[in-house]
């Protein structure tokens, strides 16, 4: 299966996740803010990130811009119970910065499944 990159500042969230992707086969790797997720992403690309919007030291919508500079190609899910963007909704704001899906918390675990499918099937299919 693929191997997915969880980025989420609160633990609970960061396991819940886990247990969901874990169940379909998937090896997790962890990081719990946006300054860690991009130097993992770095380290050993993923085939897919998942990021939290609302983080210490950076947040998911900088840490997707970053890691978007340097892979382009990155398959990136933002995730967010926030809306601390002003009047805007952050995932709004995250898919017209690129991301390739968005998902509201509390997480529905068929959604999350509904796009890690669709981004992974992307991959295998060679889809950018």
């Amino acid at each position: 299966m693929a191997r997915i990159l969880v980025v989420d500042d609160h633990k609970d969230s960061r396991e819940l996740l886990e247990y969901i992707l874990a169940e379909d086969g998937h090896e997790i790797v962890h990081a719990e803010n946006g300054n860690e997720a991009v130097t993992r992403y770095r380290a050993g690309p993923t085939d897919l990130v998942i990021l939290d919007v609302f983080m210490p030291e950076k947040n998911g919508l900088d840490a997707m811009a970053e890691i978007r500079a340097e892979f382009p190609a990155a398959k990136i899910v933002v995730v967010t119970a926030g809306w601390n963007l002003g009047r805007r909704d952050p995932l709004s704001l995250a898919l017209e910065a690129g991301a390739d899906a968005t998902i509201r918390k509390p997480i529905d675990p068929i959604g999350l499944r509904r796009a890690v499918e669709t981004l992974l099937a992307q991959l295998d299919s060679g889809a950018a």
